[in-house]
């Protein structure tokens, strides 16, 4: 019941964490007309309210807190941690290289967006659509909502699956 329920938490956090992190990537492409890495240089300084958002976005998907993706990761790593089996302990070790490994790939990521210099004349602002502003904003406040009030989202789990029949 509590690896459910973890799972379910998690699923509900990520959900919202890759769809914001995904709207930012889909309009900063579009923008460039790529999405390598590198087209992402610079994106502070002709996108600051997109590069906040990827920082919260990517913060959240390394666990940091008070960001919704770190409750998500604590749960799993509660649940595996708690299980009383040795493959819990060696899942929770892989999780946690797993999530070191990816930490260093979203901080070079977001460097690159806030230190970096943009491309010559890529300084035009991005322009955002209604359906853009919408999509961040809810991402973005059930990221940070279910980091700061974590109980908001386990109430949630508890009462689907009680729904569920579980």
């Amino acid at each position: 019941d509590q690896a459910l329920s973890a799972t379910v938490t998690y699923l509900v956090i990520y959900t919202a964490m890759n769809l914001g992190a995904f709207a930012v990537i889909i309009t900063l492409a579009r923008r460039s007309g790529s999405a390598e890495i590198e087209s992402f240089s610079g994106a502070f300084h002709y996108a600051p309210a997109m590069t906040v958002a990827m920082t919260i976005f990517f913060g959240s998907l390394a666990g940091i807190p008070p960001l919704g993706g770190w409750f998500a990761k604590f749960e799993v790593f509660r649940v595996l941690a708690t299980a009383g089996e040795p493959w819990g302990y060696v899942l929770a070790v892989v999780a946690a290289v797993n999530a070191v490994i990816a930490l260093y790939y979203y901080a070079a990521v977001l460097l690159k967006m806030w230190a970096e210099d943009a491309p010559e004349g890529e300084y035009l602002p991005v322009l955002f659509t209604p359906s853009l502003v919408s999509a961040l904003a809810i991402c973005g406040a059930v990221t940070l909502l279910f980091g700061v009030v974590p109980q908001v989202v386990a109430r949630f789990t508890h009462v689907s699956l009680l729904a569920l029949g579980g």
